[in-house]
Formats: C-alpha cells, sequence, structure tokens
C-alpha cells in the first residue's frame, strides 16, 4: 500500500469519525429540544384542563348549544359547496344560514356572560377592559370569512366558538385569582389593624 493510499484511508476514517461525532452531538440536541416541547405541550394540557374547575354548568350548557349550531352550519356549507358545483346554486343559502347561527352564536355569548367586563389591576390602576368587542370582532371575521364559498369548507365557525369559550374560561380563572388576591389583601390590612 502506498503511502498516499494511507493518508487517504486516514482521512476518510477522520471524516466518517467527524461525521459520525456531528450526527451524534444532533441527535443530543434534538432530543433535548424534543423533551422540551413534550414539557410545554404537557404544560399546555395541563394549563386547559385546569381551566375546567371554572365551567359554570348553570350557564354553559349553552356553549355546547352554540357548538352543535356551530357543527351543524360547517356541515350546511360542505353541503351548499357542493350544490355550487354541482348545480351552481347554493350561494344564498349560505348567507341566509350564516347570519343567523352567528346571532344565534352571539346571543348565547351575552346569555352566558362571556362577554362581561373584568377588572385587572394595574400599576396600582384599575382597568376596564371589555371581552365583548374582542369577541363580537372575531365572531364577525368569520362569519364574514364563512360567506365566502371557497373558504367556508374550513371549520371556522365550530373552531371560534371552541376559542370563545377557552377565553371565557380564562377570563373566569383570572377574575378569580384577582378576587383570591384583594381577599388576601383584605384580610392582611384587617389583621394589621387588629394587632
Amino acid at each position: 500500500m502506498s503511502n498516499e493510499q494511507q493518508q487517504q484511508q486516514q482521512q476518510q476514517q477522520q471524516q466518517q469519525q467527524s461525521h459520525a461525532d456531528n450526527l451524534k452531538a444532533a441527535q443530543r440536541g434534538s432530543f433535548k429540544k424534543s423533551a422540551g416541547n413534550i414539557k410545554k405541550t404537557i404544560k399546555n394540557v395541563a394549563s386547559t384542563i385546569s381551566l375546567m374547575a371554572y365551567i359554570e354548568p348553570m350557564t354553559d350548557w349553552l356553549f355546547a348549544i352554540a357548538l352543535i349550531l356551530a357543527i351543524i352550519k360547517d356541515i350546511f356549507d360542505l353541503v351548499n359547496n357542493a350544490l355550487i358545483v354541482a348545480f351552481g346554486v347554493g350561494i344564498p343559502l349560505i348567507v341566509v344560514f350564516t347570519i343567523p347561527v352567528s346571532l344565534a352564536i352571539g346571543f348565547i355569548m351575552i346569555l352566558t356572560g362571556s362577554s362581561g367586563k373584568r377588572k385587572i389591576a394595574k400599576r396600582r390602576a384599575k382597568t376596564v377592559v371589555s371581552g365583548l368587542s374582542k369577541r363580537v370582532l372575531m365572531l364577525m371575521g368569520v362569519s364574514l370569512a364563512e360567506i365566502v364559498p371557497a373558504i367556508d369548507l374550513l371549520p371556522m365557525e365550530t373552531l371560534i366558538v371552541y376559542y370563545i369559550f377557552i377565553m371565557t374560561l380564562k377570563e373566569r380563572r383570572q377574575t378569580a385569582e384577582a378576587n383570591r388576591e384583594e381577599q388576601i389583601r383584605m384580610t392582611e390590612m384587617n389583621n394589621a389593624l387588629l394587632a
């Protein structure tokens, strides 16, 4: 074996070793990254499950009705698109069905109190934030998008009802935490006055 061949073999072995080292390093980094993603996903799921403690059965059953209406509307949109493709009719049906369902969902939002105002302490000043405007704008935007025949294939109405329900539960959690903090502060003030 010549000297050049030995050098080429050594270079190939070094390249293979370098490649193997790089692969091991990438796998370690990838494992750490995927473990971090799993941890983040578990944290999000736990947060969502913890929201279930803020469900009010006396009013939140209306969200189930809103969700059923949204699902029926999304299925109806699929039928309408089939009618448009097959016979060229169905566009007026989309408008006729989208508007009442969106109005019903908006009415349900008002009934469930998901549009209520909440107080948030921010830099010692209390700010009143209305969730109604945000939810109504989201619902209006989705309803307008649902009128377009190709876009209404997506189950946007169903997703927006689910999202509004989650937002309502998060708002209730924030309100409960703010009330708890206020109660603790008042108790501490009373204890300080009595001492």
